[in-house]
């Protein structure tokens, strides 16, 4: 055999035997994709990124999807960078009163007692990244100096397609048509749901619609996936500590147990946080989970599902996203 031939068949011989790269089943992920989008009667988008070879998979994933509650682990993000940055201390306390309290989901609110308490910064960030707290969230964002800080930030880490842009006092009301709470007043959480329930129902329905396009406080699943692939590198922070705590934080959360986690195999863990807007008319603004998996054989990936303006009921939009993270394991190759 001439020594040119040999070389070649060295060559191939030697390509035959490494590994080779890991990849997702892309046919069976766009084949099985659209059912469950239908099953979920809604907008589904999904992004999926190997974390051992970067390969990425996506549905509908340059689709701006509202983030709801998913902006507040960008922002821990945000809030941890000024405390490498010297601007604050984990240990330091936030004074926080009645005045303060934001719309909806606040444990720090409910177990509030007296007309004032002061908080450590790092018990924040565990309500916010972990317990999905409103309250502690606006606070923590006004404290670091509003939400284009925290686009800032992403903007300089590379991530162009995803947005925070208002408090949840401010967007929360302003999806329906409603005006939003200044920090200058208290919120008034009934009366609010009061003039949300007394607006005509063409009315919110036409503000929905308009909100589940609106390029605020959204992003993209594409976006939020190379969010995500920088926080498990230990891109955005310096620290190694603080990059642990924050990974602990949302791991060890108790909420979202029935969306993603629910559809990876015993043994797996899942470093993630979820999103949730009102149901009105019928309609749901968002049901989201963005994460980092972990398998019981140490398979690592990125996994992005956003659930915009769905007609199915919770248990179904949960369901939804449990089911892409089961399919999403079994394409993983």
């Amino acid at each position: 055999m001439p020594a040119r031939l040999r070389l070649a068949a060295t060559v191939l011989a030697c390509l035959a035997a490494l590994p080779a790269l890991a990849d997702w089943d892309k046919a069976r992920l766009d084949k099985e994709i659209g059912g469950i989008e239908e099953q979920a009667k809604g907008r589904l988008g999904v992004a999926l990124l190997d974390l051992k070879d970067r390969k990425l998979w996506s549905h509908r994933g340059a689709e701006t999807f509202p983030m709801q509650s998913v902006f507040k682990l960008p922002l821990a993000v945000a809030v941890l960078q000024q405390v490498e940055a010297g601007k604050f201390r984990l240990d330091q306390p936030i004074t926080v009163t009645r005045k303060d309290f934001s719309l909806f989901h606040s444990p720090l609110a409910k177990a509030f007692k007296g007309e004032r308490n002061d908080y450590p910064l790092s018990e924040l960030i565990r309500l916010a990244a972990g317990e999905s707290d409103n309250t502690a969230a606006d606070l923590m964002m006004r404290e670091i100096g509003g939400p284009q800080v925290v686009t800032r930030m992403l903007r300089d880490g590379g991530i162009e397609d995803m947005s925070v842009d208002r408090y949840e006092r401010q967007f929360q009301p302003e999806i329906y048509g409603l005006p939003g709470f200044g920090w200058d007043e208290a919120v008034d959480e009934p009366g609010f749901r009061a003039r949300l329930r007394a607006l005509k129902p063409r009315y919110r329905i036409a503000s929905l619609a308009k909100a589940l396009t609106d390029k605020r406080d959204a992003a993209t699943p594409e976006a939020s996936a190379r969010f995500l692939e920088a926080l498990a590198q230990g891109n955005w922070l310096r620290d190694p500590a603080h990059n642990a705590f924050l990974t602990k934080v949302i791991t060890e959360t108790k909420v979202g147990a029935d969306r993603i986690k629910a559809g990876l195999p015993a043994g797996s863990t899942l470093a993630h946080r979820t999103g949730a807007g009102l149901t009105t008319d019928g309609v749901n603004h968002a049901t989201n989970d963005i994460g980092i998996a972990t398998l019981p054989d140490g398979r690592r990936f990125v996994i992005v599902t956003y659930l915009a303006g769905a007609r199915a009921d919770a248990p179904q939009r949960e369901a939804a996203l449990a089911e892409v993270a089961r399919l999403a394991v079994s394409a993983l190759r």
